[in-house]
Formats: C-alpha cells, sequence, structure tokens
C-alpha cells in the first residue's frame, strides 16, 4: 500500500486507506469521486434507507474508523469527516495522477482544523 498509495497510507493508515480503494473500485476512481461521496463510502445502506424517507442522513462512512473522528464529539464528527474526506480526495489525486508527496501537509492541515474546531465549542 505504501508504495502504491503513499499519500493516502501516511494520511489514513494503509489498512483504511486500502479499504477506501476497494469501495471505490480503484485508485483513479477513488481519485474521481467528490469529497461528498468519499464522505459517506461504506454507508450506502443507510443512505438508501434516508431518501426512502426512514432515518437521518450518513454523517460518515468507512472514514469513521480513523481515530480523529472516532474520538470527535458526535456534534463535530460530521464537519470533521468532512474536511477530512476533502483531504483523503487531494491525497487520492496526488496518488494516482501526479505521484507528488503531500500527506505531510495534509495531515498537518487536519490536525489544524480538528484544534480550531474543539477550541470553538
Amino acid at each position: 500500500m505504501e508504495s502504491v498509495a503513499p499519500n493516502l497510507s501516511n494520511l489514513l493508515s494503509p489498512i483504511l486507506g486500502a479499504e477506501l480503494i476497494s469501495l471505490a473500485g480503484g485508485l483513479e476512481r477513488l481519485a474521481k469521486l467528490p469529497a461528498s461521496s468519499i464522505q459517506i463510502l461504506g454507508a450506502e445502506k443507510a443512505l438508501f434507507r434516508y431518501k426512502h424517507g426512514k432515518g437521518t442522513p450518513p454523517k460518515h462512512g468507512i472514514i469513521f474508523r480513523h481515530h480523529i473522528v472516532r474520538s470527535a464529539k458526535s456534534k463535530h464528527r460530521g464537519k470533521i469527516s468532512r474536511f477530512l474526506a476533502s483531504k483523503i480526495s487531494m491525497a487520492a489525486k496526488a496518488d494516482a495522477f501526479t505521484g507528488n508527496i503531500v500527506y505531510d501537509e495534509l495531515k498537518r492541515e487536519v490536525e489544524e482544523f480538528v484544534s480550531k474546531v474543539n477550541r470553538k465549542n
């Protein structure tokens, strides 16, 4: 996983990155997905339940397994998972198309955002 998608591996974890790639159908397909779709990957059943008028919309799918989302207060999880999904999208694009190593900057941005959200409330 480290050689295929180093940015995803280091931003998330190798296992979580591999699961996202698998759910999306490949690294290039993951890179082409919008962040809103990445955010709810793995929560398709809940999404369709919501679309049929039963339940609430899902805030996060498989990225809930990331320690930052899992350890956040429940009222902040949606906002944090949305921001993390946007950074996952950037990391996937870098891995699939450019090969640039950007995970240090992305990880720093995520940590700053989480600390800012936690400071506000």
